[in-house]
């Protein structure tokens, strides 16, 4: 599996490429959204896969998209390692759970200290863990003795945190992560 590491700022997250195509910009309706950055287009670039490789291509931003330094006006391949430039963000493309821990300095693999890194908290990897065995937003929230309202905070942030909207794709993070208990 590949992921895009995204660096704005100091902060950083991790978005799972489950799709065949990912939009970036400042609007609502992309898949990665930029939206505090004023130098990014509403519609930016667009990472596209053909089988297993991913190309970048600029949708005539204001700005310009660039990989490794230099300015695309094509479909450009991209390989984990190069640097994409979208505005003020950094993206990378890595390979699997263990390079996205290992582009973070970390070498643990599996469990709540590889949710920490991706900077959740003990509470949303145990929401996260719930939403992959299956359970409604109010089993969660009776499991954990908090509201439903609650249990709709900690998916905000997690979503926030972790770049992914749908809760099968929060699903398969909990299962990358092993964090389903299924290893």
């Amino acid at each position: 599996m590949r992921f895009l590491e995204v660096g704005t700022g100091n902060a950083q997250r991790i978005l799972a490429l489950r799709q065949q195509r990912v939009t970036i910009g400042r609007a609502d309706d992309n898949d990665l959204i930029l939206a505090q950055d004023p130098t990014v287009s509403r519609q930016h670039a667009v990472l596209e896969r053909t089988d297993d490789d991913w190309r970048i291509r600029d949708l005539s931003s204001s700005n310009g998209t660039f990989v490794n330094g230099m300015r695309i006006t094509t479909p450009t391949l991209i390989n984990p390692g190069d640097r994409v430039s979208v505005g003020s963000s950094s993206l990378n493309l890595v390979d699997g759970t263990t390079d996205v821990l290992a582009s973070l300095g970390q070498t643990v693999l599996v469990g709540t200290e590889v949710a920490d890194t991706l900077g959740l908290s003990k509470r949303e990897t145990e929401v996260l863990r719930l939403v992959a065995s299956g359970q409604t937003d109010g089993e969660i929230a009776e499991q954990l003795f908090i509201s439903v309202k609650t249990v709709h905070s900690h998916l905000d942030r997690i979503r926030d945190k972790s770049g992914l909207r749908r809760r099968v794709d929060l699903t398969r993070l909990a299962i990358d992560l092993n964090l389903d208990g299924s290893a």
